[in-house]
């Protein structure tokens, strides 16, 4: 299949409200048709609003809503696939469209380009932290097991990585290291995991790991060293003491080998978190460093310590810190030969992008081409107030812009903070309170799924590792934030984002040898204002099937073309799904 043109029409609009909308192309290998919208069987989002806009998806240890699959016939001929989620409450609604070969005066146009070829994808994911894993354990063992499911599971949103943070973080119940009670154990002969190891983090691995159809991708980062490693500021800046830098390399390496033999093997690391936050201030578990400090302790000690042990293999990626840094760390690592060899990739954390431009991650990637680019943390949260805000769909919005800007800049993946928080967004030791895209009601034995959940999957389920990012053109996007993809299977992927509209879609293939027949599918309001999904068959045969009579003006045009739905008049009500 060569390119493909596909259109979203604007000009007629009904519900005014927030969308993004992923579409599926499949191969047009097969002579077969189909005449009607099909809609998938799911297991349907029980909703709940909390008047924040848009609405939470609400499991418990015996419900949760799941994305229906399409079968391989529904998705045959000219037939390709479209989920959506919006703020009037879908939440990856399926159905099946066909492509059309006309266009009409004032359509947005698109072009999938399958042969124009960006970076291939790492994957998606989030991070078990003390806290998610400790709000994942409140819940009743099916419950519990439904989280897992829904973001790892065969019918779940396909997360592909798990970042683990190397001992205690902002986001655990206190603070802590490993062997923090020995000062001046040099040997480590005391070091050794934790409870939050043991009982909380190795087991929802291990369980993400079973459930998952494709390889997880685990990762980890420290916070800090334990504290009699370090000189620690009046300010709470600290560093690393150099009499101990050898000491420390063996406490990483030692912390991937008592992983290993509980049975979860590390794919990567960053060698510190955020090691500018340690440099200025001590708000929580942090242990600063410049760039080139980091440089040199990696160098010298950290890959000679890991490559003593066996471990280098894993994957090492630089920076784990904003995107405000860059340009300097790329420079710095990248830039020095020897360091060069062995750092594979960077890893930049969103919460500073607005003091950057995304095209640093583009230069980055000119400038080194064979490193690739990781988002490794993202979450939502605002200083003294408590978090989440539950169906705040504005966040979800957030997200997808992002996760489309960074990836349209040679981003190759992007992973979330914790995996659940409560529903006062922790815990945290330092009272930290932040959103998440599942929260714990531990009372209820439920959990909420926020949109922020549904804005992740539309690129986690959909956008597999391996994916390849295409071209995708338009002379005017219309003001929809757009991506496209290649799957390993061979199928090309769409996501599109509106912030403005709820808006149709129509689709055109650059295939002369398809007939020139028109299907187009939109959502208009009813009395009640609740979308109806307008399917491509003819109207008569529809108006049949669901009782629903419609009017038409006379000057509306040809019915079946659909070209006038405008001018609908709905005499009867029917629910929006």
């Amino acid at each position: 299949m060569g390119s493909l043109m596909f259109e979203s029409r604007l000009g007629e609009l009904w519900n005014r409200q927030h969308t993004f909308t992923k579409v599926c192309y499949l191969s047009l290998t097969k002579n077969v048709l189909s005449a009607r919208t099909a809609f998938a069987q799911a297991q349907q989002c029980v909703r709940k609003d909390y008047g924040h806009g848009s609405v939470v998806c609400v499991c418990n240890a015996t419900y949760c809503d799941f994305a229906a699959e399409l079968s391989d016939d529904q998705l045959t001929g000219k037939n390709l696939a479209h989920y959506v989620s919006s703020k009037s409450g879908h939440r990856l609604l399926p159905m099946t469209m066909e492509f059309s070969s006309s266009t009409l005066d004032g359509d947005t146009v698109f072009t999938v380009n399958q042969d124009v070829k960006y970076q291939t994808m790492l994957g998606f994911g989030g991070a078990t932290t003390d806290a998610a894993t400790i709000n994942l354990a409140s819940l009743s063992n099916d419950a519990h097991e439904l989280v897992l499911r829904s973001y790892f599971g065969t019918d779940g949103i396909g997360y592909t990585f798990i970042r683990v943070p190397l001992g205690g973080c902002d986001f655990s119940t206190h603070y802590y290291a490993y062997d923090d009670d020995h000062p001046g154990d040099s040997t480590l002969q005391y070091f050794n995991l934790t409870e939050e190891d043991y009982v909380y983090k190795i087991p929802n691995i291990k369980r993400a790991q079973e459930l998952s159809p494709n390889p997880i991708r685990v990762f980890t980062a420290p916070w800090s060293a334990p504290d009699w490693m370090k000189e620690i500021e009046s300010s709470g800046a600290s560093h690393l003491l150099p009499e101990y830098y050898e000491t420390y390399a063996n406490y990483y390496v030692k912390f991937l080998q008592l992983y290993a033999e509980q049975g979860v093997d590390f794919w990567g690391l960053t060698p510190q978190n955020e090691p500018s936050h340690g440099t200025t201030n001590g708000g929580f578990n942090s242990m600063g460093w410049t760039s080139e400090q980091l440089r040199d302790w990696t160098a010298g000690y950290f890959v000679p310590a890991l490559k003593a042990a066996g471990l280098d293999d894993i994957v090492l990626m630089i920076l784990d810190d904003q995107r405000t840094q860059v340009k300097e760390w790329a420079q710095d690592w990248y830039g020095n030969e020897s360091v060069n060899s062995f750092s594979d990739g960077m890893a930049v954390h969103w919460y500073q992008d607005a003091n950057s431009d995304a095209s640093v991650l583009t230069q980055a990637h000119e400038q080194y081409p064979d490193k690739f680019l990781l988002y490794t943390e993202a979450c939502i949260f605002t200083n003294g107030v408590i978090e989440p805000i539950l169906g705040d769909w504005s966040r979800a919005e957030r997200y997808a812009s992002s996760i489309l800007q960074t990836t349209n800049n040679w981003v190759a993946g992007w992973i979330e903070w914790n995996l659940a928080l409560s529903v006062e967004g922790g815990p945290s030791w330092m009272g930290n309170s932040a959103d998440s895209p599942v929260i714990v009601n531990a009372t209820a034995d439920e959990f909420y799924k926020q949109p922020l959940f549904y804005a992740l999957a539309h690129f986690s389920k959909f956008v597999p590792p391996g994916s390849v990012h295409i071209g995708l053109e338009t002379e005017d996007d219309g003001g929809i934030s757009n991506i496209a993809f290649l799957t390993p299977e061979g199928n090309t992927v769409v996501i599109l984002m509106s912030t403005e509209f709820e808006f149709p879609l129509y689709f055109l293939p650059r295939q002369p040898c398809l007939p020139p027949t028109l299907i187009l599918v939109r959502e208009i309001a009813q009395q009640d204002g609740s979308p109806l999904h307008l399917p491509d068959s003819s109207l008569l045969e529809w108006s049949k099937s669901t009782g629903i009579r419609v009017s038409i003006p006379a000057s509306a045009g040809n019915p079946k073309l659909c070209r006038a739905t405008q001018n609908l008049k709905l005499d009867k009500e029917m629910n929006d799904e």
